[in-house]
Formats: structure tokens, C-alpha cells, sequence
């Protein structure tokens, strides 16, 4: 069976749609833009083609993976864009399953406080309003929502394997620690903040919930090193630099996850934590041999460093890596993730995917370089969606 990846342009962050046969499943949406840039004239020609969506999933609440999603509910009721059969997405009242938190929120102060639309190289975030979250739109058209989790929390702590049409999902994040610690995040935030007052609602938990964390900011990184990009570049040096994990309780809470078709597998990473993917790779599929082999693997966090630790990149290996990102803001991806990658057993060719031309894809390829290590470089001319085919 073909296999198509469609790589869409999402700025600093990410959206990618899978088709195989009846099976279609959408990764993220990125940005309102992405949407209605990109995303938005695929699914209606998919429609047109009566396919629909088997399965979207929103990795985490992040405006460069949820924004994109939020608008497609919103102009999707009834079907109106393209019919969707399963949504996941963990939402406030996924992290109450075991406790029922009694302290609550002032809604103007709140609302007032987080109304806006932000605008951060030309990307679309969401805005707030009282039960415009997406949450409370799932809700609303009476989306299948977790419905494979019994409408509890996607997470590897209640069921780590969902068969999606033809595709076989095998998740790896998050668990039920990531997710406690999201909530023990959240709960700190609104205390800072001074919101913890009286009484609302489920659904107005989950609108407060969600619009502060897309708007929950990640730390600059103060990079320090220089690296001079020419032929003698050494990648085994910079392999030497330290790897500092990611410590964000929302990209902790990222869901993550082999997609399996055919004799196809493909690796999915989210914004997640390295750690909790190594050891669930291991459960998986350690006792195959090592390193795993995977055909295509979608780098964690847009390839920063700190989400894809040595050991983690040690344990997997691929012809195909995909990395999302326009390298703005955070300068995205870390020289350190593609040391890891790149200096591996060069008897099999790398292909290092690109949504945005990056100064980075120029500053690697030297033919020189490219033949040392065995590697290629693919990144559109233009913005437009790129496609592996499997």
C-alpha cells in the first residue's frame, strides 16, 4: 500500500497529514494560517473525493500545534469542510479523572487577562472567548473524542495500542506522570496569577486551561556556541556538548506514537520528552535488536536537542527524518540533534527533511560533506507542503 506524508508549511510549528488507502490521519494543525493557507484546500479535495479524516490528533495544547485545529472545528460542523471520525486531545477534565479539583477561577479577571489574538510571525494564534476553546467545540458537535480511551486521557497508562483503519497506533507519551505534572503546572500558574477564587463550570475549566497553556511562552535559549559551517565541519565534536532535557510539563504531556501500515513503521514524536519514548521503544521493540528501524521519523520539538536526547537517537535509526520547523524564535533545529543523527553507520543514506528552506540546509549542503557522511538534504524552493511517499 502507498503511503503519502504531506509536510505542511506551519512556521515554528507543526502539521502533517498521512494518507494510506481509507485510512487519513492529521497530525497538528499548526496555526490558523496553516489552516486556511494549506491544510483547509487539501481536506476539501480530499471531501470532494468523499475520503474523510479517520483520525486527528492534537499531539498538545500549544499554539503551534492547536490553532490550526481549533479553526477547522470551527467551520467544520456538520461536515462542512470533511467529515472526522476520531479526535484525540487531552483537555482539562482529562487530568481530573482520579480528583476533582474544588478551587476555581475569576472568569472576568481571566478573560480579560487572556482575550486577545496574538500575532507572531504572521501566525494566527487563537483567541479567547468563553466557550470557544476546543474543548468546548468537541463538546459541542458531539465530536468522537478519546472515544478509543472511554473519553478518558489519550495516555500509554490506559491503552497503548489503537488499531485506526488500516494503521496500527502504538503510543509512547504521554503517561500518567507527564500528565499529573501539566495539572500540578497549571494549578501553580493560576496561583501566581492570582485567579483562584469561586465556582464555575467543567466547561469553563477547560476554556481557561486551554488558552493559557497555547499561550504558555518556551524559555529563549541562549546559544553560545559558534559553529563554522564548511567541509571540515566535525560533527563528532559537537557531539561532545552537553544534553540538557526539556523540562516543559506541556511538551511532557505531548502525545507520541508508532504509526504501523503494512510493513511501514513511522515514528511521530510530538514536542515530547526523550526519556519516556526511550523506555516504551524498549517495551515495544528493544527485544528486536537495537538500533530500531523505523522508515520514517518525524524529529521531537522541531529537532531541538533537548527532546531528543544520544541515547534516544542511538536507540532509533531511518532513511527518512523529518524536521518542522521555519528556524525562527528558537532557531530550530539544534546542530547537536543532526551530529547524532548524521555520524551514524554511513552504510545507510540519511534524508533530511525540511518544511522551510532553513540557513542550515544551505550550510549543510557541501557535496563535500554529504558524501563524508552520507546524507541529503530536501527542503521546498517555495512555501508549499512537501510529500514523502513510503
Amino acid at each position: 500500500m502507498k503511503i503519502n506524508i504531506k509536510i505542511i508549511p506551519a512556521l515554528n510549528g507543526d502539521c502533517f497529514l498521512i494518507t494510506a488507502g481509507e485510512t487519513n490521519i492529521l497530525i497538528d494543525g499548526g496555526y490558523v494560517n496553516t489552516y486556511s493557507e494549506f491544510l483547509k484546500p487539501l481536506l476539501l479535495e480530499m471531501a470532494s473525493k468523499d475520503k474523510n479524516l479517520s483520525l486527528v490528533v492534537v499531539s498538545h495544547i500549544d499554539a503551534d500545534h492547536i490553532s490550526g485545529i481549533l479553526k477547522l472545528i470551527e467551520e467544520n460542523e456538520s461536515g462542512n469542510i470533511i467529515p472526522i471520525k476520531y479526535i484525540w486531545h487531552n483537555a482539562f477534565r482529562h487530568l481530573q479523572q482520579n480528583e476533582q479539583i474544588d478551587t476555581t477561577i475569576k472568569e472576568e479577571k481571566i478573560f480579560n487577562d487572556i482575550k486577545k489574538e496574538e500575532l507572531s510571525d504572521s501566525a494566527v494564534c487563537v483567541s479567547a472567548e468563553q466557550g470557544s476553546s476546543l474543548a468546548s467545540l468537541l463538546l459541542k458537535y458531539k465530536y468522537q473524542w478519546n472515544s478509543q480511551f472511554d473519553g478518558n486521557a489519550v495516555s500509554i497508562d490506559y491503552k497503548n495500542s489503537i488499531t485506526v483503519g488500516e494503521s496500527t497506533i502504538n503510543l509512547l507519551s504521554p503517561n500518567q506522570k507527564k500528565l499529573e505534572s501539566l495539572q500540578k503546572y497549571w494549578r501553580k500558574e493560576l496561583y501566581k496569577n492570582g485567579y483562584l477564587d469561586s465556582p464555575h463550570s467543567e466547561e469553563f475549566w477547560d476554556d481557561a486551561f486551554e488558552f493559557l497553556l497555547a499561550q504558555d511562552k518556551e524559555e529563549l535559549k541562549c546559544d553560545s556556541k559558534n559553529i563554522s559551517y564548511n567541509d571540515n565541519i566535525d560533527f563528532n565534536k559537537i557531539k561532545e556538548n552537553p544534553f540538557n532535557p526539556d523540562s516543559s510539563p506541556t511538551n511532557g504531556s505531548s502525545i507520541s506514537f508508532i504509526l504501523e501500515i503494512d510493513d511501514k513503521k513511522m515514528l511521530f514524536l510530538g514536542d515530547s520528552h526523550s526519556d519516556l519514548v526511550e523506555s516504551e521503544l524498549k517495551k515495544h521493540l528493544g527485544s528486536k535488536g537495537l538500533p530500531i528501524y523505523f522508515d520514517l521519523v518525524k524529529l521531537s520539538h522541531h529537532g531541538s536537542f533537548s527532546n531528543n536526547s544520544p541515547r534516544l537517537l542511538e536507540l532509533i535509526d531511518s532513511n527518512n527524518w523529518i524536521i518542522s520547523s521555519n528556524g525562527k524564535t528558537h532557531n530550530h533545529p539544534d546542530i547537536e540533534t543532526l551530529a547524532w543523527i548524521l555520524t551514524k553507520d554511513d552504510k545507510i543514506k540519511r534524508n533530511l527533511f525540511f518544511n522551510y528552506p532553513l540557513a542550515i540546509c544551505q550550510n549543510l549542503s557541501s557535496s563535500e560533506l554529504k558524501k563524508k557522511y552520507n546524507y541529503e538534504i530536501i527542503f521546498p524552493e517555495t512555501e508549499e507542503p512537501i510529500e514523502i511517499s513510503l
